[in-house]
């Protein structure tokens, strides 16, 4: 059977990806991942219900559903002329629209005016990040997952590297809690135009090494945000806060970031708004 994709990421067509092997990853009820026999890069295919992802590869639901029954975990996948081989399907890319999750560098340029909207709601926010703190109570006072975070925004390499110990792979799930706060320190670097290359260079020794401390999607989530690549919500979180926008908008958005995963979002969002109050102080 042959099925179209209906949005792809624009960085899945570089012809480089169809040098690799690749094999089904993992498969779940709404989604399933490919990766590459270097396990260096992971490719999510999902529905058009989802945001959408870095590598993400997005299909009609019936479409999906059909794809998700007929291949199993470990299956050989063959990449060629913009089309993924299965062994019972094929996955054109060609016909799919292509979307950017890279954050474009004419929004670097917070706006306080929004930044103070963004903070006013999230202090209102009940909904408990993997620290088992409320969103608001996370903001408000100290544990050990907003202290690692704050030792990131050192520009000293062994407060960075503490920070990471801690973070690292820490909490449950495909994506850990601490794995999700960095993405959301990295996100709120690129929006303040404070990228750190010790922290770069010291997640990416973690990241590459042989043995990972955290799962490989939460690797790839990681490795993508290193690079400047998000996820839809978050990126119109940043667009949002570049910009004058309404109080209304900034909610929508915001209740957009944290209905990812069970505590994803709120997680990540934590560690976006603990950077920003940190980075943008100094």
């Amino acid at each position: 059977m042959f099925v179209n994709a209906c949005f792809i990421d624009q960085f899945l067509l570089a012809d480089h990806f169809e040098e690799q092997k690749w094999q089904v990853h993992s498969k779940y009820k709404n989604s399933f991942n490919i990766q590459d026999e270097r396990k260096q890069q992971l490719v999510v295919v999902t529905t058009t219900n989802y945001p959408f992802m870095p590598n993400g590869i997005y299909l009609q639901a019936n479409d999906f559903s059909q794809v998700l029954s007929s291949i199993e975990i470990g299956e050989q996948i063959k990449w060629e002329q913009k089309c993924l081989h299965f062994s019972r399907n094929h996955l054109l890319l060609i016909h799919g629209k292509p979307y950017s999750s890279l954050v474009g560098t004419a929004t670097r340029n917070l706006m306080e005016i929004s930044q103070k909207k963004l903070f006013s709601y999230s202090d209102s926010l009940a909904k408990k990040t993997g620290s088992q703190h409320s969103l608001a109570q996370f903001l408000e006072g100290m544990n050990p997952f907003k202290e690692a975070i704050i030792s990131l925004c050192s520009e000293d390499q062994s407060q960075q590297k503490s920070g990471l110990n801690f973070l690292l792979g820490r909490g449950m799930g495909l994506t850990p809690s601490g794995d999700d706060m960095i993405v959301g320190h990295l996100a709120a670097r690129f929006l303040l135009d404070k990228e750190s290359s010790i922290l770069t260079n010291l997640l990416l020794t973690e990241l590459l090494a042989e043995r990972s401390v955290t799962t490989d999607i939460s690797k790839h989530y990681l490795l993508c945000a290193l690079s400047g690549r998000f996820s839809e919500p978050v990126l119109k979180l940043i667009e949002a806060l570049t910009t004058n926008s309404s109080e209304e908008k900034i909610k929508k958005i915001v209740n957009g970031v944290i209905s990812v995963g069970h505590t994803s979002g709120v997680d990540l969002l934590a560690g976006l708004l603990t950077t920003i109050k940190s980075l943008g102080t100094k």
